[in-house]
Formats: C-alpha cells, structure tokens, sequence
C-alpha cells in the first residue's frame, strides 16, 4: 500500500511515496529513463508458467527476491485476516538457518500482504545471495517451525491488533472499510484481529492454497552485476556488466526452476471487487475512550487505481492539495496537527483526506471544504506543474536505484498494469500531464458528490 508523503504520521495509510516539494530541476536523464533501464531488465517463465521478472541495478549492494502471490487480503478466508503476515513471519523467522543467518546480519527476512496480493521474500548482500537463497526455498518448501513458535508468533500477532483495536486511526480505518468494502472481499483488511484466531491447521491449509502456480510471480532487483575479489584481482580480460547480469540471471533462474518449478498449477480466479459502496454525502461519528481530548476524521472518496489513464494527473493534484491544507490548516488556522492526502491502493481505490488535532469545538470539517474552494485554478497551477512534476518523477527514478523501491514499483505494474517494466514509462507520463489534467482530476475525485465522513472523538 504505497501512499502519498504527509502520511508518514498516519501509519495505517501505509508508507510514503511522495517527498516535499522542491524547487530543483528535473534530472535530465528522466527523458531517458526507459531507455536507460529496459536494458537492466530480464523477464522469463519457469516451466510451470510462473513468470519471472529480474531487474539489475548495478550501484545497489544488495540483491532481494521476492515469491508474489494473487489475492493478498481479498483470497484470506473470511474471519481470518492477517493470516498470510502470521504464515510468513512463522517461515521467514523460525527456520533454525535462518535464524543463525539474521542473527549475523547475513539474511533479511521480506513480507508483506496488501489488498491484491501479498509477498514472501529475502535480502542478502549480493555476493552471498545465491548461499541465502537456497535457505529461502527450504524455508518455504520445507517448513521448520515448531509448536512453540506458532504459539509465540500467535500470541504476538494478537497483541498487536489489540494494540491497534486502541488506536483512534485503525478505528477510523475499520469504520471506512465497514462502511465502504461491506461487500467486498476487501472487508477484513490487512491486519491480524482479535477475532481472527488462526490455528496451526489453518496456516497449513493456507500455505498449501498459495503454492499454487497459478497465483505465484517471482520478483528479483538489485547488483547481479557485482565483481567478485578474484576478477577485481585478475589482470585478464574482465568481464562487462551487462555480461555479468546475463550470466547471474540465468543462473537464477536455474535455480528458481529447481526448487519451483515443480509447484502444481491449479485453477485459482481472482476475487471479484466491487466498486466503493459511496452513495451521496454520508457520515458517520465514532465515540472512543482512546481519543482523549483529541479528533480524527476522515473524508473518503473513490480513486482511479494505478493503472488508470488519470492517475498521474490524479496523484499530482495530491502533492497541491497537501500542499494547500497543511498550510491553511495547520500553520495559518493552527485547527489540526495534521491534515494531509492519502491513498488506499487496490484494484478499487480510495483517497482520503484525513486530519487529526484538540478538540476546541472548531468545525474542521467546514474549513477543509473551505480550503478545497481554494485549490488553484488552472492558471494558478501552470506555475507550479514543474514542481509537482519533479518531486514525482525524482521519486520514481530514485526508486530506481535501490532493489526494495523497484520491487514496489515492478509488483505494482504487475498487477495495476499487466507488465513489471510498465513503471519505466511513468516519468514521460507524469511529464505529459497538463494544468488542465490536474485540475480535472481535482474536481472529479476530490469535489465527487459521493463522500464518507467519519468523526471520531472520546
């Protein structure tokens, strides 16, 4: 779930994706971002059709992998969200090897689930990546954990979403997908619950549904190309990069097809996903005990998903909109601590615009329709594209160059946009966006007749 900068506070919205703005020029070589990094890429299948896609970044220090699977959140049995977290946590940090590994800093541990998909992977420093990964697939093949783990690991999930069942922002986001994803496969969320109860059988049966080739893609980014101390040594003939890259790729793949290419191809289909259950101006208020003298709301709207043909032109009018509510709301009008934009991704999406401050009997709901009749006007925004545009594209092509970043964005175009390298193309379509795109986007998401509001206070 990537979303936009001002969230970074807002933990439940996800990580950041988009930093302030700046006044620096775009790095020329954005013109050249595809053509410079199409090269970097190599995509194959193993035999049993999962597709893999390898991307190399030659100045990165490490390289990590990663096993996608269809459906994430939306594919968990009903009742039992947050399972898949609770499945990976057991394989990637109770197998005995592993353990000696990340207690040397030699192994890093990678998972996560979203709404789409979720993943299970590793990083290692390059040179010692394919050691690591023949730990990985055993981790996950060959499954190691004991009794007491599960009982830890179980314990532990469930005192962190009694954590969050006290947290004013979770109880907002579990108002929004009650109200929103009532009869959506999106419903339970991401996150283990008090009620979720997942047993050990249930993490079996489960383990078992997602070692199935037809919902698995395999990711791969970071320094195939990396010199061994005997070629930096040798005084022969050395070999290029793009030799390097070659070599170590097909040896990867090797090897992916030895310990994967063996998993069974079943028939799976993606779970259907309504669009947002958002009809007319709706609210809704929340009491809890957890708020203290503080609120937090949000106003929830229908999104374009990242594969949509307006959401660059979408997530630009964002950065504005931060822009004009952190400084009407927070610095000028000094109403909330903070009052930003954020994203929840999905193949239906949602965007928010949240805000949280003391309780002092101002209508916060009010002033933020007020400050929306004051996002600029066309004219007023053909000043400032450049800006938006380039914290956007440097955002995209620093990904670029660090091996978790680009497994984001090749993940995302995988399952937004059909294709791992479709990202490379983002730059020239951020650059393509006009005044005109932007303020559109504004008015036809964020000014929709169709909004949540959801108040919580003590």
């Amino acid at each position: 779930m990537r979303i936009f900068a001002p969230l970074a506070a807002f933990l439940i919205f996800g990580t950041a994706f988009f930093s302030c703005a700046s006044n620096k020029r775009p790095k020329p070589k954005d013109d050249f971002f595809y053509e410079e990094n199409i090269s970097q890429f190599k995509e194959s299948a193993l035999s049993n059709g999962i597709p893999v896609a390898i991307k190399n970044i030659p100045f990165e220090k490490n390289i990590e992998l990663r096993l996608v699977f269809s459906g994430g959140a939306s594919a968990c049995p009903k009742g039992k969200s947050g399972m898949e977290l609770l499945v990976f946590d057991l394989l990637g940090e109770s197998n005995p090897d592993i353990k000696e590994r990340l207690a040397r800093g030699q192994y890093f541990s990678i998972s996560a689930c979203q709404n789409d998909f979720s993943y299970y992977g590793f990083s290692a420093a390059a040179s010692d990546f394919f050691k690591s990964l023949q730990f990985f697939k055993d981790s996950i093949l060959s499954p190691k954990y004991s009794h007491d783990d599960y009982l830890k690991k179980e314990a532990a999930a469930a005192s962190a979403s009694l954590s969050r069942s006290e947290n004013p922002r979770f109880e907002i986001l579990d108002e929004i997908q009650k109200k929103v994803w009532s009869d959506s496969p999106y419903r339970d969320g991401i996150y283990y619950k008090p009620t979720s109860r997942v047993s050990e059988y249930d993490i079996e049966k489960h383990l078992s549904a997602l070692l199935n080739a037809s919902r698995i893609s395999i990711v791969a980014a970071g320094n195939f190309s990396y010199k061994e101390k005997s070629d930096k040594k040798s005084k022969g003939k050395k070999k290029s990069d793009a030799n390097l890259f070659e070599a170590r790729s097909q040896k990867l793949l090797e090897e992916l097809e030895s310990a994967f290419g063996g998993i069974s191809r079943e028939p799976w289909t993606f779970p259907a996903i309504p669009s947002p259950a958002i009809k007319g101006e709706s609210r809704q208020e929340l009491r809890s005990e957890f708020a203290g003298g503080d609120y937090h709301w949000a106003l929830c709207f229908a999104c374009p998903s990242r594969g949509d043909e307006d959401y660059e032109a979408f997530a630009l009018s964002t950065l504005a909109l931060d822009s004009l509510l952190s400084r009407e709301l927070v610095e000028r009008q000094k109403a909330a601590f903070y009052c930003g934009t954020a994203v929840l991704n999905g193949k239906q999406s949602l965007a928010l615009i949240v805000a949280s401050g003391k309780k002092e009997g101002r209508d916060i709901e009010e002033m933020v329709k007020g400050a929306l009749k004051s996002f600029p006007q066309e004219s007023e925004l053909q000043g400032l594209l450049d800006i938006y545009k380039n914290i956007y594209v440097s955002r995209v092509i620093g990904a670029s160059q660090n091996a978790g970043a680009s497994l984001e964005q090749m993940i995302s175009s995988i399952y937004y946009q059909g294709d791992a390298k479709a990202f490379l193309n983002k730059p020239k379509k951020i650059r393509a966006v006009t005044a005109q795109d932007m303020r559109g986007a504004f008015e036809k998401y964020f000014l929709s007749e169709n909004s949540l509001f959801v108040l919580l206070t003590n």
